[in-house]
């Protein structure tokens, strides 16, 4: 599906006495617990149950405004959703019912549960369309739950590729300017789906300036081997310049807080780590080393500018003593080899935090 949507003009009528109807400036999708998706979605009464409808409406209907998808408080259970509407220069909103923006946790009923059917997958997957140059895609997601899923919540992909020196760096402009306010991804991985293992609560990959506040991220776990795979917000392959911020992290079995691949600029403050990682922040990225390891796999550069601060570290997922901060490789100045640079900056600069 093509992300640019076609305009059409307007012709106005030289006189005429006949009224007309204004110009709507939301579009609005319904779900309802009780909702069919044979239903269209346009109206409380003819709500829709899954995501998946939702998405179906949406490119059929192709609107030009801002999006709204309410969604009636009680339980969903669906398989992975995969996303790739937008629209140009206008927001697709997530929300409750009862929610209006700007509004507490106290001004809605309670929060819609998006569930995982036991199937692998996350809850949402949004990419971009094939051959979109990327951008602003404006997803957002308010006071919404979502559980259970085996590899993750929400992933959002603006793509990637390998270049010329064989390291891993966009295929587009990213998926950027998104928005996550409210949310709570608790019980995520294999510790609670046994159809695979997770990675992240939040997985992004070429996704920018994406602002993630007062977030819920629980019980997100892995077992065995795997345990150290799933993180509760990982920012990878050129996620930059994000805003996390006082969001609650607690049993996150991996890196609570990850970045990868120059992944910079990112700024993470006032958040709280309880009974997660070893380290609350922690950066890997796969170098040279890593490659020869690994036959095939794209080398990556360190990260470099993020700005780690005025966070609560209060334990280890093991309940131990945490770590504030690791990197691996290690080296507070490493770049990761020829064709990396880290515009002189430090891969990571802490303060205040406690």
């Amino acid at each position: 599906m093509a992300l640019a949507l076609m305009v059409l003009a307007t012709i106005t009528p030289a006189a005429s006495s006949a009224s007309f109807a204004a110009v709507p400036t939301v579009f609005t999708v319904y779900m309802s617990p009780s909702g069919a998706d044979t239903n269209d979605g346009l109206s409380a009464a003819s709500a829709v149950h899954t995501l998946t409808r939702v998405h179906q409406v949406l490119v059929a209907e192709r609107p030009a405004v801002d999006v709204e998808v309410r969604i009636s408080q009680g339980t969903y259970v669906a398989p992975q959703t995969t996303w790739s509407f937008y629209v140009p220069g206008r927001f697709v909103s997530f929300m409750p019912i009862d929610y209006e923006i700007g509004e507490s946790r106290d001004g809605i009923a309670g929060l819609p549960v998006l569930r995982s059917n036991g199937t692998a997958g996350w809850w949402m997957a949004a990419r971009l369309p094939s051959g979109h140059p990327g951008g602003d895609t404006n997803l957002r997601f308010y006071y919404l739950q979502v559980e259970g899923y085996s590899t993750g919540g929400l992933y959002i992909n603006g793509g990637t590729q390998t270049n010329a020196q064989g390291i891993t760096v966009p295929s587009t402009a990213g998926a950027n300017h998104n928005t996550l306010y409210g949310m709570v991804f608790q019980n995520l991985g294999s510790t609670h789906n046994a159809s695979g293992f997770g990675y992240g609560a939040v997985d992004l990959v070429n996704s920018s300036d994406n602002f993630i506040r007062n977030n819920h991220f629980r019980y997100n776990e892995n077992t065995g081997p795997n345990a150290g795979l799933i993180h509760g917000i990982y920012l990878a392959h050129w996620s930059k310049r994000n805003i996390i911020a006082s969001n609650r992290f607690s049993f996150i079995s991996g890196g609570p807080m990850r970045t990868r691949n120059d992944s910079n600029g990112n700024d993470i403050y006032t958040n709280t780590f309880e009974r997660a990682g070893g380290a609350a922040y922690s950066e890997w990225f796969c170098d040279a080393a890593c490659v020869a390891a690994n036959p095939g796999h794209g080398r990556e550069c360190a990260s470099h500018g993020n700005v780690f601060h005025e966070n609560a570290v209060v334990s280890s997922y093991s309940g131990g003593a945490p770590n504030t901060w690791t990197l691996a490789p290690p080296g507070i100045d490493l770049t990761g080899g020829a064709g990396c640079d880290n515009e002189a900056q430090k891969r990571l600069r802490t303060y205040g935090n406690t």
